[in-house]
C-alpha cells in the first residue's frame, strides 16, 4: 500500500484529518514519527486494534452497560413512537387550517356580498326618497 493510502485510511478510520488530531486521539501514536511508513503501518494497526476492541465491547458490554443500554433503546422506541404521533397530529392540525381557512374566504365572500347588497339598499332607499 502506498504511503498515501495508508494515510488516507488511517485518517478514515480514526475520523481525523491531520496528524496532530490523531496523536491527540491515540496516545500510542504520540511517540511515533509518522514522516516514516512504518510508523503510519503501526498507526494503522493500533487503530485497528482499538476499533476492534471497541466492537467487541459494544457487541458484549458489562451487564451495568446492558440494562443502561436496554433502557436507551425502550426509551429510543416510545419517543420514537410519540413523535410519529404528533407528526401524525400536526398532519391533521395542518388539514383543519387548511379546512378554516377555506371556510373563512368562503365567509369573507359572503360578508362582501352582504355589504354590497346594503349599499345596494341603501342607494335604493335614498333614491326613493328623491323621487
Amino acid at each position: 500500500m502506498k504511503l498515501q493510502e495508508l494515510k488516507a485510511k488511517v485518517y478514515e478510520l480514526a475520523g481525523v484529518t491531520t496528524p496532530k488530531q490523531l496523536k491527540a486521539k491515540y496516545e500510542s501514536i504520540k511517540t511515533l514519527d509518522l514522516r516514516r511508513k512504518a510508523s503510519w503501518e503501526k498507526a494503522l494497526a493500533i487503530v485497528q486494534e482499538q476499533q476492534n476492541s471497541f466492537e467487541n465491547w459494544v457487541e458484549n458490554p458489562p451487564d451495568e452497560y446492558q440494562e443502561l443500554f436496554a433502557q436507551i433503546k425502550t426509551i429510543s422506541a416510545d419517543y420514537s413512537e410519540k413523535l410519529e404521533k404528533v407528526k401524525q397530529i400536526g398532519q391533521e392540525v395542518a388539514v383543519m387550517a387548511d379546512s378554516l381557512e377555506e371556510l373563512s374566504h368562503e365567509y369573507q365572500e359572503e360578508a362582501d356580498r352582504l355589504q354590497q347588497e346594503v349599499i345596494a339598499a341603501k342607494q335604493a332607499a335614498e333614491q326613493s326618497q328623491l323621487n
